[in-house]
């Protein structure tokens, strides 16, 4: 291990530009959790009087860990790409990527805060802390929004067909969907808008520091998406996590998020029209485009739900028609539940 720390030190320093002896190295070993492949390790790499890391270093022991390698890498040049029109700081850079020690590595800057998973618990209570963080999460996930969006159309047919295949069996999703799909269609002109997700927007991958923020684990983001899967994502981590009981549910999260009279609910539905206001998106569209990105959430984050036709399945399905079914006055907190 020590050798092995040694190598990634001195590939940290070609990186950053700088002497092997001014940078120290710290390993975290995560526990495999949900992941597929072999090592989590990640590496962290500080220069001299600096309280967070210069720079990351995640490797990629296993063909499958190889693969969310570069994934990650392609999903980060990707964000270059777009030039000055995220903020500054938000967004890691990719510095160097290729074999060491026989494993392949992926390095790239590191970004200064902390999660703010810390901070955001459950029972917690509302405040402008978390007014100030989901203002920013709207206003941010706009701006990768507009500055990556291309035209989307193969991606409607395909998560409503894997929707309609895996996880309904009635049919009943299939006309839901498609009508929805129609609408977002005709509302922009007959095309369909995709942008780059970070595909896993939640709390333990945004940092704070200060009024600043930014997003970090982008192994997720080389596929594009319907505009509005990442800012659902947060929204519903976000009622969860406040929530704090039992297992994660995201369909107790989205009745939360549809129905809840509370403050946090209140202000996550002024979340989600606010994104749609920066995306300059008619916001009559909203219940028809977040009914898309929740099948797709679905299809995506379904392998951590035990799977069954009535329990989660049926919630899942539910969950389509619980948002059609919202006006989207409601949905996007121009108007209050009555």
């Amino acid at each position: 291990m020590e050798v092995l720390s040694e190598s990634y030190r001195d590939f940290a320093a070609q990186g950053l530009g700088v002497s092997p002896r001014d940078i120290a190295v710290m390993m975290i070993h995560r526990p495999h959790e949900d992941k597929n492949y072999a090592d989590q390790s990640i590496y962290f790499f500080f220069l001299p009087q600096q309280r967070y890391p210069s720079a990351v270093g995640k490797v990629g022991f296993d063909p499958t860990g190889i693969q969310h390698l570069e994934q990650e890498h392609r999903g980060l040049q990707a964000l270059r790409q777009t030039g000055e029109r995220l903020p500054a700081g938000s967004v890691p850079k990719p510095l160097l990527y290729h074999e060491v020690a026989g494993r392949r590595m992926l390095l790239q800057s590191g970004l200064e805060g902390e999660k703010i998973s810390t901070w955001i618990s459950p029972r917690m209570r509302f405040n402008g802390r978390c007014t100030r963080m989901l203002a920013w999460a709207a206003d941010w996930s706009a701006s990768l929004g507009k500055a990556t969006r291309c035209e989307g159309g193969a991606l409607v047919p395909v998560w409503t067909e894997d929707f309609s295949v895996k996880l309904d069996r009635t049919g009943r999703s299939r006309t839901l969907l498609e009508t929805a799909a129609r609408e977002v269609w005709e509302g922009f002109g007959q095309s369909f808008p995709s942008v780059l997700a970070h595909g896993d927007f939640c709390g333990e991958n945004i940092l704070e520091n200060g009024s600043r923020y930014g997003v970090i684990d982008w192994e997720l983001c080389d596929e594009f998406s319907l505009p509005g899967y990442d800012i659902l994502d947060l929204c519903l981590w976000l009622a969860f996590r406040t929530e704090g009981t039992g297992r994660w549910d995201p369909f107790g999260a989205l009745d939360s998020i549809l129905k809840g009279r509370d403050p946090l609910a209140r202000e996550l539905r002024r979340t989600l029209g606010r994104y749609v206001r920066n995306m300059e998106f008619p916001p009559r569209l909203l219940p028809s485009m977040l009914a898309l990105g929740w099948a797709g959430f679905c299809l995506k984050k379904f392998r951590y739900l035990e799977r069954d036709e009535t329990g989660n399945f049926a919630r899942a399905r539910a969950g389509v028609r619980k948002i059609l079914e919202t006006p989207a006055e409601v949905l996007s907190g121009e108007r209050e539940i009555p």
